[in-house]
């Protein structure tokens, strides 16, 4: 697969433009390479974790976390230094999709929601909206909904009684994208632009969602630790009776605490609680610190299980992680 099209792919996942501007999404160290054929999934781009990359032969690795927030120089030998070095003798690419992939609700960072099988699930904290926007073709396309270019972010569409597009509707931020495949298959084309607000999309941290029925509060907690394959997680505040709303940020997301109980959660679930984080949640309602690895590192696995399906001629791999804390 060519690279700008392994990128692209990876990018309609995790835009750059929802990631934060503190944010380093995207390339980390560059490579010559146009055709990618294996590549290496992980969480952290880690010393450790590189080199078990680079012994499966790996062409380009895609992590969650980047390399380095902070611009800087491999002024020193230390482990910067070195996953460099060995990045660029073997000519491997590295990609980090961090906060671009955490603020797209419609991909993996929602994986704890479909687990749960939540209803009415929607941001927990909305940091941005891309408005939608409809065409409406003069002349309906002779074209089936499947060979639509840029399938992936048409929200609807709509046909005639002859089975021809008369309108489709796609985010604003991708109508050049759309026309520009548009041009190469049918030109000239001639529509009406309109905005459609009942189709904007709001991106952000986290999700929040409700259980198809009220459960109690042990049953609840026996099913997440089945789910996070974990054996212990650390309570804030007073456990509720029963269970039916459930907020949920991967990763760190203390700072949304707050956020999640005044919109009457019943239980907000991340990692990274601090201490005075856990005593302000604490007057409001219920919080689950389950760790800040194990979320991220089963939402990189559910993205590594959906690129596997859709990456064509890429040998796809998973390099499991470890949370460096322990119990004991």
């Amino acid at each position: 697969m060519q690279l700008k099209e392994l990128i692209s792919k990876i990018e309609s996942v995790a835009p750059p433009e929802l990631a934060f501007d503190w944010d380093r999404c995207g390339i980390q160290v560059a490579g010559t390479r146009q055709e990618i054929n294996r590549m290496v999934m992980a969480l952290d781009p880690d010393e450790q974790t590189i080199k078990q990359c680079l012994s499966q032969k790996a062409q380009f690795i895609l992590t969650h976390h980047p390399l380095s927030i902070k611009p800087r120089l491999p002024d020193k030998i230390d482990s910067f230094y070195r996953i460099v070095k060995d990045l660029l003798k073997t000519n491997t690419i590295l990609y980090s999709a961090h906060t671009s992939l955490d603020c797209n609700p419609l991909g993996p960072s929602s994986w704890l929601a479909k687990e749960l099988r939540l209803n009415q699930v929607s941001v927990l904290k909305p940091t941005t909206t891309i408005k939608a926007v409809e065409l409406s073709f003069h002349h309906p396309l002779p074209v089936t909904p499947e060979d639509l270019p840029c399938r992936q972010f048409i929200l609807r569409w709509e046909q005639s009684p002859e089975g021809l597009i008369n309108s489709v509707a796609v985010p604003c931020n991708k109508v050049d994208l759309f026309i520009s495949g548009i041009k190469q298959q049918y030109w000239p084309v001639f529509f009406v632009k309109s905005y459609f607000p009942e189709l904007d999309q709001q991106f952000g941290l986290g999700f929040k969602g409700r259980l198809p029925q009220p459960v109690p509060f042990e049953t609840f907690i026996h099913l997440l630790k089945k789910i996070l394959g974990v054996e212990n997680t650390v309570l804030a505040g007073t456990p509720p009776k029963t269970v039916h709303s459930v907020s949920c940020c991967p990763g760190s997301g203390g700072d949304l605490a707050m956020d999640a109980l005044s919109q009457d959660s019943d239980i907000f679930i991340t990692g990274d609680l601090k201490y005075h984080q856990a005593q302000e949640a604490a007057r409001l309602g219920c919080v689950l610190d389950v760790g800040h690895f194990i979320l991220e590192e089963k939402m990189m696995f559910q993205w590594f299980t959906d690129l596997k399906e859709e990456l064509e001629g890429i040998d796809l791999k998973f390099i499991e992680g470890a949370s460096p804390l322990r119990v004991v």
